[in-house]
């Protein structure tokens, strides 16, 4: 029995993950720079790891090792 992640569900979890990111970045960032520029550069910044981020998980979904059945 093989067991893997289908596209949908690495595209929700990076998704969902970047969503978080976008708030936390722009909090930080407003601290720096002024709250306008903070959100357009949490955007900017997590739409570039969402693409790696979902890659990532594509990629390392075809990596069997550290997989246990139970």
């Amino acid at each position: 029995m093989k067991i893997h992640e289908t596209r949908r569900r690495s595209l929700l979890k990076a998704v969902s993950f970047r969503i978080i990111e976008i708030g936390v970045d722009t909090l930080i960032l407003s601290f720096f720079v002024a709250p306008e520029i903070a959100v357009g550069l949490a955007i900017a910044l997590e739409l570039t790891c969402f693409g790696l981020h979902y890659g990532f998980e594509r990629i390392f979904n075809k990596i069997e090792w550290g997989r246990v059945l139970k």
